[in-house]
């Protein structure tokens, strides 16, 4: 029963990765936008839902780094209901949840709010990378 189980939800996890589209987000994140916000994030749809996530890292770009440049890694998921559209999420880094809530027009702006429970502004844009370009190219016969 369990061996079944995981091959299902192995098949069913790779079928999703196969299907997923590559995007990149890119932004800032702080009351003065001290942190570069970079992603790399897979795009998958189901029941009307519009879901991206993926590996992100934050680099402190700041003036006031004493210790020269810091960066933190973690995992960032947004989901929306259509879009565009609002987006809600989180951004999990070691030691620290985070959750997103923000609205676009024409990228995204909102709030990060985590463990100390302020709200640190967030702004970033989500575009299809280039390989995912090429490949939808391809696939709709218009590629070169």
């Amino acid at each position: 029963m369990m061996r079944t189980l995981l091959v299902a939800v192995m098949t069913w996890m790779i079928t999703t990765a196969a299907g997923a589209e590559p995007y990149a987000a890119s932004g800032q994140v702080g009351y003065l936008q001290e942190w570069e916000l970079k992603a790399s994030l897979a795009k998958s749809v189901s029941g009307g839902r519009i879901e991206y996530s993926g590996p992100v890292t934050l680099r402190h770009v700041g003036l006031c780094s004493v210790n020269g440049v810091e960066e933190k890694s973690g995992n960032m998921r947004l989901t929306m209901s259509r879009a565009p559209g609002p987006a809600e999420g989180t951004l999990a880094m070691e030691g620290d949840s985070c959750r997103i809530v923000a609205n676009q027009a024409p990228s995204y702006s909102g709030l990060l709010t985590c463990h100390n429970g302020q709200g640190v502004p967030i702004s970033f844009s989500i575009e299809e990378t280039a390989a995912g370009a090429a490949a939808a190219d391809k696939a709709s016969g218009s590629g070169k």
